[in-house]
Formats: C-alpha cells, structure tokens, sequence
C-alpha cells in the first residue's frame, strides 16, 4: 500500500528531531529505537537517504558503523550579522524575528511546509483584518515620506541610491540577469564588476541605473511622451545591441536620441 506523502513528511520530521538529540550522530539502531516509529529497516533507510540527498542529514563511517547527524548551519561572519542588524530599520517582534530567522535558513535545512487554504479562504476582504489597529497604526507612521507639498521626485532623490540598487538589480534580474544584490551594489557603489559574470550583464545593470536616473533627475520634463520613451529606450539598450550605434539610431517611424537634453528628432 502506498504511503500518504503527509504521513512520510511526519516521519521524518520525528527522524529529525531525534538526529537533534545527538550532536555527535547517532546510529540507525538507536534512531529505530528513539523514534519509536513502526518501520521497517529499509523504509527507515529510505527515509535517512531522503534527508541525506536534501542536505539536511551527513553521514560518516561506512556500513554498519556508519553514524547519522544533522548538517550544521552555517554561521554568518559577525560583520555580515552587524550589515544586516543596521539595515534592519524596521522594528519587529520577538515572534515576527522567529520567522525571520526560520526563512534565512538554507532550504536544504528547512521543513517544507503546505499552504493553509482555509485560513485564506476564510479572509472576507475590506472586513477581515489580520492585523492589530495598533500595528496598522505603527505601520503608517514608518510608511509616511516626503510632505503632499513638495516637488514631484523629492523622495526619490532622498533614497536614489538605494533605488538605483535594488530597482537596478530586480529589473535587470526579470530580463535573466545573474547578478546577486550584492554584486549589484559593488558595480553601482563602487564600480566593480563581478568577476565571474559576463559584461553583457553589467552592462543591463547599469542601463538600468541610468535610465532611473534620467526619470528622477528630469522629473519635471518626462512623461508618457516621445520624448522619454526614445531616451529611455536609448539608456536601457546602450552596448546591449550587435551594433553599438543602434541605440542611438531609428528605423521607420523609431526616433533618433542624440543626448538627455536634446529633442528627440524624427528619421
């Protein structure tokens, strides 16, 4: 009979907390015996072979000598830990940074865990609230940026470098780019190129950071017009075309960029 896959998941998650108990591994009798599961030895085998191929379990010895123990996690250098406390602006509870910390975990050491529908289905929009009037309260104020009164773009000329990091990387990474956000942040900070990625994708990299700096710096002249629309495609092709002046040139009823204040001229 075929066994529910719930069931298998239950099993070894009984399986991984007893491999807890023993920090210096454990061998499949005393697993058999502690976990007090009614299995076979093979099944049980199967299931440690599981946790061995997802990473989450490490073996030693061979044969009958050989010991089961759960893989340590690695730790962050304490300047990593440091960067991300400082980053970390946003105040969150003591449950809230439990699941913080259960989500940075590597998948391969995580439980996989299902979707609750009913608690979705339950949620009755516009009058189900999942959250305290006090925590929508304290939400809003750290949601609050620039005055109703200021210039278009002032708050994004107070965050721009940080825009152009992270809007830089996401764009660029729904094209197929492969830049991590860190090696994201070292080409537009510090103009270092990953060494272990193509020039085509630093290229899309900084196309995208020129192009949102043209829309924020010239704020008050873009719009949904002919000229944004052939600067910014100008900016977001630069280098990327197989010939370098494509970007610059129309073709049928296309436009012609010369420069970010020139007008853009008909070809």
């Amino acid at each position: 009979m075929k066994t529910n896959p719930e069931t298998i998941d239950q099993e070894i998650e009984v399986i991984r907390k007893v491999l807890g108990k023993f920090k210096d591994g454990v061998s499949i009798e005393i697993i058999e015996k502690e976990t007090g599961l009614d299995l076979g030895r093979r099944t049980l085998l199967r299931r440690l072979d599981k946790l061995v191929e997802q990473g989450i379990v490490t073996t030693s010895g061979r044969t009958r000598a050989m010991v089961y123990s759960l893989a340590k996690v690695p730790t962050q250098p304490a300047e990593v830990k440091e960067k991300q406390e400082d980053d970390n602006i946003i105040p969150i509870s003591e449950e809230g940074q439990e699941i913080l910390t259960a989500v940075s975990r590597p998948l391969a050491v995580r439980h996989p865990v299902g979707y609750n529908y009913d608690f979705l289905l339950m949620y009755r929009p516009n009058i189900d609230s999942y959250l305290t009037s006090e925590d929508k309260h304290k939400l809003a104020e750290l949601g609050k940026t620039a005055k109703l009164d200021q210039p278009a773009g002032t708050y994004a000329k107070e965050i721009l470098q940080r825009l152009l990091i992270d809007l830089s990387w996401n764009s660029s990474r729904l094209e197929g780019n492969t830049y991590s956000l860190l090696d994201t942040q070292q080409l537009i900070s510090q103009g270092k190129a990953a060494d272990n990625k193509s020039a085509m994708d630093a290229q899309m990299i900084l196309n995208h950071k020129d192009a949102i700096e043209f829309m924020v710096r010239s704020v008050d002249d873009i719009g949904f017009n002919r000229y944004t629309i052939t600067n910014l495609h100008a900016l977001l092709s630069n280098n990327l075309l197989g010939d370098p002046g494509a970007h610059l040139r129309g073709r049928g009823r296309q436009f012609c960029i010369y420069t970010f204040g020139d007008t853009a001229a008909d070809r």
